[in-house]
C-alpha cells in the first residue's frame, strides 16, 4: 500500500500552515503524512504537521534529516512557500508506475513558470550548464518538487551542497539504473516572505554540478 510523506524544508516561511491544509485536502483520499523540516529564527506553530527542528545547514541536508522521520514509501519533496500546488502532488504519484522518481517540471511541455524575465534567464543559465555538465536528461533539473521511491534514497549515498538535492539524485540514481520521468507544472512566484535564494546559492549550483561531475 502507498503512503506518502511529504518533505517540506523551511526558513521563516509566513505560508507554510496555509500550504499543510491545502496538502491535507489533495490527499484526502490517500495514506499521509506532512513533514516540515525548520531553520526559522522564531519557531512557527504548524498545526497538522509533524515539525522537525533543523540541525545542519542547508536544503538539501533538510531533506535529510525529514527522511529520518518519514515512514511512508513515496517521498514528496516541495517548496513552502507556495510556489508549488498541492493539488499537482498527486499529478506526480500517478506518474510512478514503471518509473522510479517523477520531477514537477516547469519546462516540460505543457509546463509553466510565472517567475520574472531575469529569473527565467537565470534558470536557463544553470540548465545549459548541468546539461553540458551531467547530461541527466531532463528539462527542470533543478526542479525541487518531486516524487520518489523510497528505495532511491536508501540505495544512494546523498551529500548535498545548499538546495539542489534533486539533481544529485537523479545524477546518481540514473546511474544506477533507475528511471526518471518529467510532469508539467505550473510554477508561481512565492506568495508571502522573501526569497532565500541569491547569488551565493547560485554560485554553489555551479560549484555542485562540477563537483558531482568529478565524483566527488
Amino acid at each position: 500500500m502507498m503512503k506518502i510523506s511529504v518533505l517540506i524544508p523551511i526558513k521563516d516561511e509566513p505560508y507554510i500552515n496555509y500550504l499543510v491544509e491545502d496538502i491535507h485536502k489533495a490527499l484526502k483520499k490517500i495514506k499521509h503524512e506532512v513533514i516540515v523540516i525548520d531553520k526559522s529564527d522564531i519557531q512557527p506553530k504548524i498545526k497538522n504537521a509533524k515539525l522537525v527542528l533543523q540541525k545542519s545547514n542547508g536544503l538539501g541536508k533538510a531533506v535529510l534529516e525529514g527522511l529520518k522521520h518519514a515512514s511512508g514509501n513515496v517521498i514528496v519533496t516541495m517548496d513552502g512557500d507556495g510556489s508549488h500546488r498541492a493539488s499537482d502532488i498527486l499529478k506526480l504519484i500517478n506518474e510512478l508506475n514503471g518509473v522510479s522518481i517523477v520531477i514537477g517540471s516547469k519546462f516540460a511541455k505543457g509546463g509553466k513558470t510565472e517567475d520574472k524575465r531575469y529569473r527565467k534567464f537565470i534558470s536557463d543559465f544553470y540548465r545549459t550548464v548541468e546539461e553540458i555538465t551531467l547530461r541527466i536528461g531532463v528539462n527542470d533539473p533543478m526542479s525541487g518538487f518531486a516524487a520518489i521511491k523510497k528505495e532511491v534514497y536508501n540505495r544512494i549515498k546523498l551529500n548535498p551542497m545548499g538546495y539542489k538535492i534533486n539533481m544529485e539524485l537523479m545524477y546518481k540514481a540514473k546511474k544506477l539504473g533507475f528511471k526518471i520521468k518529467e510532469v508539467p507544472i505550473i510554477f508561481f512566484p512565492r506568495r508571502f516572505g522573501r526569497s532565500k535564494s541569491g547569488i551565493l546559492e547560485g554560485i554553489k549550483a555551479i560549484i555542485f554540478i562540477f563537483k558531482l561531475r568529478l565524483g566527488y
